[in-house]
């Protein structure tokens, strides 16, 4: 699922923490980043892992911290170990559990396959690791207590993109649409320099040289 928006040229980089204004061009689903990639887009802001470790992240741990009481929609980032065992759960739990003490949950394993591709593609610089809570918290100045399965989440989180994108209907695709909208949200924030950090201060590497940050 991808959300792609146009900023104008002029960009008001002292405007406060908001996004700056935009134009929604497209909300589709995409197969792959490849399309993406060989566009001319400016930042890619993606809910998924970049940098792995062999312990918990400290921006995961930052998200959590961010988001509570709601931190368990944080989930934790497998470690890299596992990448290898994206066909085998008892597999991926014991590479995990070899490394870090601890198996991975299911919800982890599900998202191990394209977890491991956007590894493989991480070293594009416009790509960026985002989470969509965290997103709607800072558009909110605190993070949404509803659900966003639900309507009254479903809504509050419309709303608070409508304040971004005030032309905006009811976004396609379900959790899957809101959720990109809100990596746009951070993407148009990085391409205007607007944008904070999890952890702040200096950014931890992983084995690669990656950063493991969240930004939004």
């Amino acid at each position: 699922m991808a959300a792609i928006v146009a900023l104008p040229e002029a960009i008001n980089t002292t405007s406060g923490t908001h996004a700056p204004a935009a134009e929604l061009c497209s909300l589709s689903f995409h197969e792959s980043l490849t399309d993406l990639l060989a566009s001319d887009v400016a930042v890619i802001a993606i809910d998924m892992p970049i940098g792995l470790t062999d312990g918990p992240r400290a921006c995961d741990l930052a998200a959590r911290k961010t988001l509570a009481p709601h931190g368990t929609r944080v989930f934790p980032a497998p470690p890299r170990a596992a990448l290898d065992h994206v066909e085998d759960y008892a597999a991926a739990c014991a590479a995990a559990r070899h490394v870090m003490g601890k198996g991975l949950s299911r919800q982890t394993w599900n998202l191990l396959r394209s977890i491991r591709y956007v590894d493989q593609l991480a070293d594009d610089p416009r790509l960026a690791e985002c989470h969509p809570e965290v997103s709607f918290a800072l558009m909110n100045g605190f993070p949404v207590d509803e659900r966003k399965k639900t309507l009254a989440g479903r809504e509050v989180r419309v709303q608070l993109l409508r304040s971004w994108l005030p032309d905006l209907a009811d976004p396609l695709f379900g959790d899957d649409g809101l959720d990109a909208l809100a990596c746009a949200w951070s993407a148009a924030r990085i391409a205007a320099g607007l944008a904070v950090t999890l952890p702040a201060g200096d950014v931890p590497r992983d084995d690669h040289q990656r950063p493991m940050r969240i930004t939004a």
